[in-house]
């Protein structure tokens, strides 16, 4: 079965600041060693970048005007940047703001478009994920809520049951909170306690599931709680499509966050998730740790494509991740195996 990967090379050369913490071809050498590994079954889109209209499906059309307007002139206004949230530390104005976030967002309508053609049930887009984003502001990093736009989208070409993933270490806020009371989407998000954004508080019904995480939380308590809290919720809902935020921040060796988990939890989740409903679109989202990021995102590429056999590096593979540059040096595992060890998902 084919996944499709959905990309396009903005991601290589745009940067949001010398030192934002979104890192510099993060998205691009998902797809550079997704090559090497030469994987059989994924199949390759270029993404094109969201029209207005579909912009419109989730934003406010002011809001989307002055973010055209600010990646063309480079500036924005007092007033407009306390309105929208744009030219701050987190949301700065640089010079592919507006294009950058409109491909991911596009990213997300294009997939779509394939799985409601039939063409594919596996959609693989990691340049997007940007649960964080509102209406008419930006917000931790995100200027388009690329989910938000593709959930509504789905909803407007008739697809009923979605439900909506998030392990980011960050809680959701600008997907959870807009779609909270809406019957057609099974919201969940697992993440961290007391951290940003801090307004995730646990709750627990027939179509939100929110759960903040303690310090420490590992992949013994994640199979726990998927298997004893969400996974029968998934299978009352009867979905029809799974969106899947897989936010690298949750693991460990992530800076960000606490949460402890090995990417093998990603695997267990897509796993779960292939059987829970047929049809898939797997992103990213956060993730500040270069090599931790990467490995996490190639090993939901392999698992979503059924070839985890592809996971194995060879010196090709092995070459590229040492030569990512970052301002720690990587430990032995980082850059000579994809999957973390021990596993415990083959013992539990």
């Amino acid at each position: 079965m084919k996944v499709g990967f959905i990309y396009n090379d903005i991601y290589r050369y745009s940067v949001l600041g010398k030192k934002h913490p979104i890192l510099k071809k993060r998205i691009s050498n998902v797809f550079d060693l997704s090559k090497i590994l030469n994987f059989n079954n994924v199949k390759y889109f270029n993404s094109k970048i969201a029209s207005n209209k579909q912009l419109l499906i989730f934003h406010d059309k002011d809001y989307v005007d002055v973010l055209r307007v600010a990646e063309k002139t480079q500036k924005i206004s007092l007033e407009n940047k306390k309105k929208y949230n744009i030219g701050t530390v987190s949301n700065p104005i640089f010079k592919e703001m507006y294009r950058r976030h409109a491909i991911s967002t596009g990213s997300l309508i294009l997939g779509s478009d394939l799985i409601l053609n039939n063409e594919l049930d596996y959609i693989f887009s990691p340049g997007s994920g940007a649960h964080h984003g509102k209406k008419n502001q930006a917000s931790g990093f995100c200027y388009f809520n690329d989910i938000a736009t593709c959930i509504l989208y789905l909803k407007k070409k008739h697809i009923k049951r979605i439900v909506y993933f998030d392990m980011d270490a960050h809680y959701g806020d600008g997907v959870m909170e807009y779609f909270k009371y809406d019957n057609n989407v099974l919201n969940i998000s697992l993440h961290q306690k007391d951290l940003w954004p801090r307004n995730g508080n646990y709750l627990y019904n027939d179509y939100v599931i929110s759960l903040p995480l303690e310090h420490g939380f590992n992949d013994i308590d994640f199979k726990n709680i998927f298997e004893k809290k969400i996974e029968s919720k998934i299978k009352k809902f009867e979905p029809e499509i799974a969106i899947l935020q897989m936010g690298a921040d949750c693991l460990n060796d992530d800076h960000m966050s606490k949460l402890c988990l090995s990417n093998n939890a990603m695997r267990f989740t897509i796993e779960k998730f292939k059987d829970l409903s047929k049809k898939l679109i797997v992103m990213g989202g956060g993730g500040y740790n270069p090599w931790v990021t990467l490995r996490a995102w190639i090993y939901n590429l392999a698992v979503l494509a059924n070839e985890p056999n592809k996971i194995v590096l060879l010196d090709e593979g092995k070459r590229f991740l040492k030569n990512i540059e970052w301002k720690k040096k990587p430990k032995h595992h980082w850059i000579n195996q994809i999957a973390d060890v021990p596993n415990i998902f083959n013992f539990i």
